[in-house]
């Protein structure tokens, strides 16, 4: 008897958490964070490194910008505030480095699939963003969460690539602390 019990009571519980999943995926709430997002021009050694000077510099004067944002809404308004002086500081570095690249800055809201920063996941959906795309915007990209400011760190990071995405590990807390001879009682 306790058997069905248990197993109808983890089965509910995995409904329900799936269900709420999928309502937190639909509801949108993905805005409570401002991502930056760096395309570079192709995927060449020397476009890469570029984009990587490129994400120095923005990461560098962003870092000073967001330190007093206290919500993503003022990150956002923040970001279209200073969309010049962003698309100058990365045609600086575009020009010093010798290159006649176009520079694109854009603020608004962009898809990004399923990705991880350390330990937070962030799931695939519609995210506010800050997206820099240099010359053709062909190669690999780079991206970091400016707010909070998840990726104002050192400049020898080398962020979070949107290519060859990693599979998450699904795993059930809940069954981990059910002890398994409960589990795996048979008989009952």
């Amino acid at each position: 008897m306790r058997k069905p019990v248990l197993v109808l009571l983890l089965l509910l519980i995995f409904i329900s958490g799936g269900a709420n999943t999928i309502a937190q995926k639909d509801s949108g709430d993905n805005q409570g964070v401002l991502r930056l997002h760096i395309i570079a021009n192709s995927d060449s050694d020397d476009d890469q490194e570029l984009k990587l000077q490129v994400k120095n510099r923005i990461v560098a004067m962003m870092q000073i910008e967001f330190a007093q944002s206290n919500s993503s809404e003022e990150a956002y308004a923040l970001a279209e505030k200073r969309i010049g002086a962003i698309r100058a500081a990365a045609e600086e570095i575009v020009h010093d480095q010798g290159y006649e690249y176009p520079v694109q800055v854009h603020v608004g809201n962009y898809n990004f699939p399923v990705k991880s920063y350390g330990n937070i996941i962030f799931p695939a959906g519609s995210y506010p963003a800050v997206k820099i795309i240099l010359g053709e915007g062909q190669g690999r990209n780079w991206w970091c969460v400016l707010f909070p400011p998840l990726c104002l760190v050192a400049s020898s990071d080398k962020g979070l690539s949107l290519d060859n995405p990693r599979e998450a590990e699904i795993t059930f807390k809940l069954l981990e602390l059910i002890p398994d001879s409960i589990l795996l009682k048979s008989g009952d």
